[in-house]
């Protein structure tokens, strides 16, 4: 065997030895954007009357929604005869089961967008003293779908309005 086949040899040698040596590199589990289970389904009645209302003796009405049972919905439960300055709360889903809930108790929440993987909050700020609620601001927090969170996470991408906490 010449010289250089045994250069070869012996280098190719250390690189497998090298190579069995390292460690295995981690599988990251995306199993939570998989396909829903096939008997998904949300009764948005149902959460709107378990949900604790904004205020005594007043309950949620279902407002808008998406796609509950796919990788990131909404549910807008909106204040039982309220005006469009009333309280709203947003329930997040990821196939069917609810994974956040805006984190505020009072105050309007809107949806500015969404897609199967995010979902767009706009948080009204209180109106200066000399405001009506209807000339109030929003400013917007948009939560994603993290399927490497552990089993999956809607997680807020951007600062949190001012007093929100998640």
């Amino acid at each position: 065997m010449s010289r250089s086949t045994r250069s070869l040899s012996a280098a190719a040698f250390a690189v497998g030895l090298m190579a069995a040596a390292a460690p295995a590199a981690n599988a990251v589990n995306t199993d939570s954007l998989g396909v829903p289970p096939a008997d998904c389904e949300v009764d948005v009645a149902k959460v709107a009357e378990e949900t604790p209302g904004p205020f005594d003796d007043e309950g949620w009405t279902v407002g808008e929604h998406s796609n509950l049972c796919g990788n990131l919905g909404y549910l807008v439960l909106e204040t039982e005869g309220g005006t469009v300055t009333s309280p709203t709360k947003v329930l997040l889903y990821h196939h069917g089961k609810q994974v956040a809930t805006q984190p505020a108790d009072e105050g309007r929440v809107l949806v500015g967008g969404h897609s199967d993987f995010h979902v767009a909050l706009r948080f009204q700020q209180p109106p200066a003293d000399d405001e009506a609620n209807a000339d109030a601001g929003y400013l917007t927090t948009v939560y994603v779908w993290n399927p490497f969170a552990g089993d999956g996470d809607a997680t807020p991408i951007g600062p949190l309005p001012a007093g929100i906490t998640f």
